[in-house]
């Protein structure tokens, strides 16, 4: 039976040896399964692994049937120092390796199972495995945390090696910031990149296609409303590269939107479509930003809802906040949909961001590698009008001066993502499993 493509696996195994205590050590096994199952799809023996026929068999079904994306080697009792070697390398998957305490440290060691992650771990970093050790009983609140965030990073990586990216074009003229290695992409997350001629969105966009907005109502930030041209061009493009998207058959692209298809002389442009198309659930980072996109899809991988790609444009000392601003932002984040305005000229689209915990992020690329940028932030209720989507975010871990002076004088790309809610352990998570350093502020 093959792997259902779709799908994906969390893989558990207890191993150990048999003269410590193996009673404890499953019922430890057994907890630590119906825990995962209430979020994820487990896979692996029912039982503790304790000699290697056992062990041939669990790697074989592992193999051959539900091969995990992530594997939780679970230290029962101290092991063979054999083993948890042997499923890292087989499996070739990120791995927790997994310790718990002993049941009554005051009378004896019964388990072991510290010092067997602690000679398993050594052996995995002298290898150059990706792992991480985490000790405790999930029945522990912080416990669940942390793994729950490896694992969603996990996860979240064999979603993108899953993945293939739509360049359309290439980057604006002149952001070098955009740059990006198509290589390097490939080699850590597994993501292809397919390239799209902008002149299919110009033949889309010259065959008529229109598309319904799905919105009726357009009233202007001058005042009144967008005439019925402006809005049958804003849905001739909304049209034409929806074909071209649905086409490609993939939902994460980057897009060189300007100049040559921003609609310059048209009583419309594009930019409405790509909040529209975003909320249907095709990312896509305009400009031509690959790695923005590809930030995008990590994003997506953690389950943290719609993304807004943003400038960082001002900050604000008094509230420690920091101004962002972009065009292309999704409408389902806004604040008040009520508000939602568009210019006079059929391309800007105006609102406030919806308050709440949110992070900023930035898979960056310097000196030929990537690093990642974690800023976390709460977006402010307070209304702005700056003919697109923005908003002020408060830095919540350092001043957003600080912020904005690090971003400076380290190089940081002039494009982030906003996600909301807190992703700071997943990216963490991901730094360890993918060795890409990571920068929170």
């Amino acid at each position: 039976m093959k792997k259902d493509q779709n799908k994906k696996f969390v893989g558990l195994i207890s191993v150990g040896v048999p003269w410590f205590d193996v009673t404890t050590a499953k019922k430890n096994l057994d907890e630590t399964r119906a825990w995962l199952q209430n979020s994820w799809q487990v896979c692996g023996p029912q039982d503790l692994v304790v000699d290697s026929e056992q062990l041939e068999v669990a790697l074989e079904n592992f193999q051959s049937q539900n091969r995990p994306d992530v594997i939780i080697i679970q230290i029962g009792t101290f092991p063979d120092g054999e083993v948890p070697l042997t499923i890292a390398e087989r499996l070739g998957v990120p791995v927790i390796i997994h310790s718990l305490p002993e049941p009554d440290i005051n009378k004896q060691i019964s388990l072991n199972s510290l010092c067997g992650a602690n000679l398993s771990t050594f052996t995995l970093n002298e290898m150059d495995i990706p792992h991480k050790a985490i000790h405790g009983s999930v029945s522990s609140a912080s416990v669940q945390i942390e793994m729950s965030a490896y694992i969603r990073a996990a996860l979240t990586l064999a979603t993108m090696k899953r993945t293939r990216l739509g360049l359309i074009g290439f980057r604006a003229p002149g952001f070098y910031p955009c740059v990006f290695d198509e290589l390097l992409i490939r080699r850590t997350f597994g993501v292809g990149i397919d390239h799209i001629p902008l002149s299919e969105v110009v033949l889309s966009l010259q065959s008529g296609t229109a598309r319904k907005a799905p919105t009726t109502d357009f009233p202007r930030i001058e005042g009144g409303n967008l005439p019925k041209e402006s809005i049958e061009s804003i849905e001739r493009y909304y049209g034409g590269l929806s074909k071209v998207l649905e086409k490609s058959g993939k939902n994460l692209f980057a897009i060189k939107d300007w100049p040559e298809i921003m609609g310059l002389e048209d009583p419309g442009g594009i930019w409405p479509g790509l909040g529209w198309l975003l909320d249907e659930g095709y990312l896509m980072a305009p400009e031509g930003d690959v790695n923005a996109a590809i930030t995008m899809g990590v994003l997506r991988g953690l389950d943290s809802g719609t993304p807004f790609f943003a400038d960082i444009s001002a900050w604000d000392d008094e509230t420690s906040a920091l101004a962002l601003w972009h065009y292309g932002g999704a409408p389902s984040l806004a604040s008040d949909p009520g508000e939602i305005r568009y210019g006079e000229e059929g391309r800007e689209v105006q609102f406030t961001l919806k308050p709440g915990q949110a992070t900023l992020v930035r898979f960056g690329y310097h000196k030929g590698q990537f690093r990642i940028l974690a800023i976390g932030i709460e977006v402010l209720k307070k209304k702005v009008s700056l003919r697109r989507a923005g908003g002020w975010v408060k830095t919540v871990n350092q001043p957003a001066q600080q912020v904005v002076r690090a971003m400076l004088d380290n190089g940081w790309e002039h494009h982030v993502v906003l996600t909301y809610g807190d992703v700071v352990p997943e990216l963490q998570a991901i730094s360890r499993f993918t060795g890409i350093p990571i920068v929170v502020m």
